[in-house]
C-alpha cells in the first residue's frame, strides 16, 4: 500500500512507531526553547541540535522521506507540531502480530488472554505488553533479530513513580521478574528491573531501541 505526500510522490510506510514518537520529542524540544528564551542564540543552538538529532536518526532514508522529517526542523509552536505529525502519521509502519502468533511464543501458558488487536493503535506500540489477571502475568511482545519474541513474568507495582528501564523516563512503574533455569539442575534464578505500569503511556515515551534491546537481552541470558 502506497501513500501520497503533498509533492505528490509515491512512498511507502517508512517510519517505525518508536521513530514518530521521537520526531514529536525533537519538535516538543524546539518549540520549548522558543517560549522559554528569547536568546537567539539559544535557540539556534537547541535548533542546530534537534537537526542535528534527526538527521542521524534518519540519515539512512530515502531523500523524499528526509525532506518529509526534516519539516520538523523549523517548528515554531504546538500547532505546526501537530500538523507535521498528522501529516507523518500515514507513513508509520504498525506492529505487526496476530493472536494465533502470540500464543505460539507462549505454548505453555494454558488459557492466555490475548488483547484485543483489532480495537489497538497498533501505529502507536514499539512493543505490545497486557497483564492477564487469570495467570497474575505481565506479558511483553516485541521484535528481535526480525523475529517476534515474547517474555512473560511476574510485575508487582512499586508505591513511588521511578526510572523505567525500558522508556528512560519518570514514570509509574513496577518491578517486572523473569524466573530463568539456573546452572545447576533444579535451581532457578530470576531477572529483571523497573518498567512502566502502564504500556501505552511507556510506548509513546519511547524514543528508542536501545534500552529495550539492553532489558530484553539481560533476560534473555
Amino acid at each position: 500500500m502506497y501513500n501520497k505526500h503533498k509533492g505528490g510522490v509515491y512512498m511507502e510506510p517508512f517510519l517505525a512507531p518508536y521513530q514518530y514518537h521521537f520526531l514529536k520529542s525533537q519538535g516538543v524540544k524546539l518549540v520549548s526553547a522558543r517560549t522559554s528564551s528569547t536568546d537567539t542564540n539559544v535557540i539556534n543552538a537547541v535548533r542546530g541540535i534537534v537537526e542535528e538529532s534527526i538527521f542521524y536518526q534518519f540519515q539512512h532514508c530515502a531523500k523524499e522521506e528526509m525532506q518529509l522529517v526534516e519539516r520538523m526542523n523549523a517548528v515554531k509552536d504546538e500547532r505546526e507540531i501537530e500538523q507535521i505529525l498528522a501529516e507523518l502519521h500515514p507513513f508509520i509502519i504498525p506492529f505487526q502480530t496476530t493472536e494465533n502468533q502470540i500464543k505460539k511464543l507462549f505454548p505453555k501458558v494454558k488459557k492466555l488472554k490475548v488483547p484485543d488487536l483489532d480495537h489497538m493503535d497498533t501505529k502507536q506500540i514499539t512493543y505490545l505488553t497486557w497483564w492477564d489477571p487469570g495467570t497474575h502475568k505481565k506479558f511483553i511482545v516485541t521484535v528481535r533479530d526480525g523475529k517476534q519474541w515474547g517474555v512473560h513474568g511476574t510485575f508487582h507495582k512499586e508505591a513511588q513513580k521511578g526510572i523505567c528501564s525500558i522508556c528512560g523516563q519518570h514514570e509509574e512503574t513496577g518491578l517486572f521478574l523473569v524466573e530463568r533455569k539456573g546452572k545447576e539442575i533444579g535451581t532457578y534464578k530470576k531477572k529483571g528491573n523497573y518498567i512502566c505500569s502502564d504500556g501505552e503511556a511507556c510506548n509513546q515515551n519511547l524514543t528508542r531501541l536501545d534500552k529495550l534491546d539492553e532489558f530484553l537481552a539481560r533476560l534473555s541470558r
